[in-house]
């Protein structure tokens, strides 16, 4: 069983189901999320295959092999408290009401938060510098190498990543030049 937990946003709900390795990555991390039912309503879709006239189509996320793994479980904010309602008015004053809540989350639980959004990161280090901040590249490469992943199914997970999510690495982000030079040919 899993012994971290960690809270994630919407961004980075989308590109973790896009790499089609999620379950893969939250057991080499020891981690499960926590979820807002906001956050799995916004996180609902990917780019799927291009259709007869060259356009993407879109496919649904499912998120039922993660729930059913016991590694993703929802938590509803309207059961966390009055410190709850604090921490969001206070991220809410920066960010949409589903980011908002999960900042909030995090902080009120004293969580690690999962965020590829860079105002979401910058708007959580703000208000909660001692705790932990993950991206979804820190966990791919990490995960991926706890695992043993040959160099061709990273390439074939970052690729599911770029295509299926949208995904493109902020310049911020640590883990940029390693996400290029696995999709430069």
């Amino acid at each position: 069983m899993p012994t971290k937990h960690v809270v994630i946003d919407a961004c980075s709900a989308i590109n973790l189901l896009a790499t089609g390795r999620a379950i893969d990555f939250l057991r080499a991390m020891d981690w499960t999320l926590f979820v807002l039912p906001e956050v799995r309503q916004e996180a609902q879709r990917l780019r799927g295959p291009l259709d007869e006239e060259g356009q993407p189509t879109w496919v649904p996320a499912d998120w039922s092999p993660l729930e059913q793994a016991g590694l993703c479980t929802l938590h509803p904010s309207e059961l966390m408290g009055d410190a709850f309602v604090d921490a969001f008015v206070d991220a809410a004053a920066h960010l949409t009401d589903v980011d908002a809540r999960a900042v909030a989350m995090a902080g009120t639980l004293g969580l690690p938060l999962l965020s590829d959004d860079g105002k979401v990161r910058r708007i959580f280090q703000m208000l909660y510098p001692s705790l932990e901040l993950h991206a979804t590249l820190g966990v791919i490469r990490s995960a991926s190498g706890q695992l043993g992943l040959d160099p061709g199914t990273v390439k074939d997970v970052l690729r599911a990543l770029r295509w299926k999510a949208r995904f493109a690495p902020p310049k911020s982000d640590t883990d940029r030049e390693w996400y290029l030079s696995y999709l430069t040919d």
